[in-house]
C-alpha cells in the first residue's frame, strides 16, 4: 500500500469527521487543507491514468498500423484533450498538480504502462493492449472513487465552516491578524 493510499484511508475513514461540531475552526481549516491536497494528488494521478488509457485506446481503435506511431503522434493533441465536457457544475482545482517534489507518484501507473512504452505500442498485440487498457481503467476507477470520497469529506468540513460563519460562531475578523 502506497503512502497515498494510507493517507486517503486516514482522511476518508468514517471517524475522521467525528465530533466535527466541537473541532476548533483552525483545526477544521487544516483538515480541509489536508483533504484538498490529497484530492489534488488523486486528481493528477487520475488524469495521468486517463491520458495513458486514451493513448492506448486510440492506438487499439484506429491508428493505421502502417503509419503506427506517426499517426499516434499527430493525433496526440486530440487524444489527450479528450471529449468536450458538457457545461455544468464542477470543481475547478486551485492547483492542477500536487506539490510532491521528490515523491514518486505515478509508480502504480508506470508499472502498467510507463511513459517510455508509447514507442513500444506497434510491437504489442491486441491482447496485450487490451490487458494494459483494462489495468489502466481499474486504476482510474479506483482513483475516481478515492476522489469522490475526498470530495465528500471536503464538503462536510466546508459545510461546518460555513455553518459557523452563518451562526456567528466564527467571524471573518478572526482571519485578520
Amino acid at each position: 500500500m502506497s503512502w497515498l493510499d494510507v493517507e486517503i484511508e486516514r482522511l476518508t475513514e468514517p471517524g475522521y469527521l467525528a465530533g466535527i461540531e466541537s473541532i476548533a475552526i483552525d483545526a477544521l481549516r487544516s483538515m480541509r487543507s489536508e483533504c484538498q491536497q490529497a484530492e489534488v494528488t488523486v486528481s493528477y494521478l487520475r488524469r495521468v491514468a486517463q491520458g495513458r488509457l486514451d493513448i492506448v485506446g486510440a492506438y487499439m481503435n484506429g491508428i493505421d498500423s502502417a503509419s503506427g506511431l506517426d499517426s499516434l503522434i499527430e493525433e496526440l493533441p486530440r487524444i489527450i484533450a479528450g471529449p468536450v465536457r458538457p457545461p455544468g457544475p464542477g470543481r475547478l482545482p486551485a492547483q492542477f498538480a500536487p506539490d510532491a517534489a521528490g515523491m514518486e507518484l505515478t509508480g502504480e501507473i508506470d508499472v502498467i504502462f510507463g511513459p517510455d512504452e508509447v514507442g513500444k505500442l506497434p510491437s504489442m498485440g491486441q491482447e496485450e493492449l487490451a490487458e494494459i487498457a483494462s489495468n489502466l481503467a481499474k486504476v482510474e476507477t479506483k482513483l475516481s472513487a478515492q476522489r469522490h470520497e475526498l470530495h465528500k469529506q471536503i464538503d462536510g468540513i466546508q459545510a461546518e465552516i460555513v455553518h459557523r460563519y452563518k451562526t456567528g460562531e466564527a467571524s471573518v475578523d478572526s482571519l485578520v491578524p
